[in-house]
């Protein structure tokens, strides 16, 4: 409860990536558009300019790189180094200006439509990413906000091929609605053809009263598309969601502990920002034996953690953890028993996102319970564990965000 309404609280406000000048060179606005579509990727809604907006990123050249800054109330700027892993640099860069920085107040102009833009495939001559990036920025320019597509959009502005030299273009109050009329946007020389895209999205950007008249027109001599199964086909109604980041990991590995070490398994829900702070309840059970003696230890912490993203794929994670452990033994003739102690524990980790969503994790942590533990059979010890222990780990999570 606590970790979901600190998530609420840091939820991402409306951010406006400020247009990059002519002679800034195609480097920097290339690296605008990716700060763009990540930006998306994490939750931030696009506002169309900086009075729709609570916060402004400028990208800029400097001497020896680029220069990061993210303006709200007060302002925060990094500058990042030329070489191979600049962009990579330059969005973790960005998302942590804009994490830092103070949120202007909302907005008082009125209301604009939230879109959220989904692509279903692209031509072969056309990357999908790069086909959503132009239609972000053509939304962006007729006054629109975009949104990610969990974030409750007005509407949906969906594209899909039709064939190699068009696209079909089309606009639904959910994605469940997309592809049912379509327009068409030709391709030149393996291009978007601007005259054709132009006319597209003014037709689809006009309110909807204005749609209904024009599909009530007679038809023209215009050939009637009837675009693919990829959009126009049944799709299961998706729960409409906002909120903070749901997590929830399994996982496997060691605990060694000085003279032993141990199998062990468990599980972590968070719930928070990604990247950023969020909240964390663990689970780790470590089974073990020995002659005449059966031992299983529970763990049971709470605690908070942060995600800084470093990579497209990559994302580093620190957290911090306290709880209870139960050290739960049946020795040969006597009845179970039961322990209880305090623990701690700090995981570090890094995982590696391999589809929406999913992540691979990796996890190294190091903690401490009360107290050592021994048993003793015939007045020999059979088994003993120091206070100390570290362990690795590797799990998968799934995440998504919450209502």
């Amino acid at each position: 409860m606590i970790a979901a309404a600190l998530a609420l609280a840091l939820a991402p406000a409306p951010v406006y990536v400020e247009a990059a000048p002519q002679d800034d060179g195609e480097e920097t606005r290339s690296l605008r558009d990716q700060l763009m579509l990540r930006l998306l990727e994490e939750g931030y809604p696009l506002a169309p300019s900086a009075d729709r907006a609570t916060r402004t990123l400028r990208v800029t050249p400097v001497t020896h790189g680029i220069r990061v800054e993210a303006q709200g109330e007060d302002i925060h700027a990094f500058e990042v180094a030329t070489g191979p892993v600049l962009p990579l640099e330059a969005v973790h860069r960005a998302m942590q200006a804009l994490d830092e920085v103070t949120p202007r107040a909302e907005p008082e102009a009125p209301a604009a439509t939230r879109f959220a833009v989904h692509v279903e495939d692209a031509p072969a001559a056309i990357a999908p990413e790069a086909l959503r990036g132009v239609l972000v920025h053509e939304v962006l320019s007729r006054n629109g906000v975009v949104v990610p597509l969990d974030d409750d959009p007005d509407a949906v502005l969906c594209a899909e091929p039709l064939g190699d030299d068009a696209l079909a273009v089309s606009r639904g109050q959910t994605l469940r609605d997309c592809g049912r009329q379509p327009t068409v946007v030709t391709l030149d020389d393996d291009a978007i053809d601007p005259v054709s895209l132009d006319d597209s999205m003014r037709r689809l950007m006009a309110e909807p009263e204005a749609l209904e008249v024009e599909a009530r027109e007679p038809e023209t001599s215009a050939p009637r598309i009837t675009p693919s199964t990829g959009l126009a086909a049944e799709r299961e109604p998706g729960a409409e969601r906002r909120g903070p980041a749901v997590r929830v990991g399994a996982r496997a590995g060691l605990y060694g502990r000085v003279t032993s070490a141990d199998a062990a398994v468990g599980t972590t829900l968070r719930v928070g920002r990604e990247p950023g702070p969020g909240g964390l309840l663990d689970l780790l059970m470590v089974p073990a034996s020995a002659p005449d003696i059966s031992i299983f230890e529970t763990s049971v912490s709470g605690g908070f953690g942060w995600m800084w993203i470093v990579h497209p794929v990559v994302a580093l994670h620190l957290q911090g953890l306290a709880g209870v452990q139960v050290h739960r033994y049946r020795q040969r003739g006597n009845e179970a028993g039961n322990r209880v102690d305090w623990t701690a524990e700090i995981p570090v980790g890094a995982s590696f996102r391999v589809a929406d969503g999913l992540r691979i994790d990796l996890t190294v942590r190091g903690g401490r319970s009360g107290r050592p533990r021994e048993h003793r059979v015939d007045d020999v010890v059979v088994w003993e564990r120091s206070a100390w222990r570290i362990g690795g780990a590797v799990g998968l999570s799934y995440g998504w965000r919450g209502r």
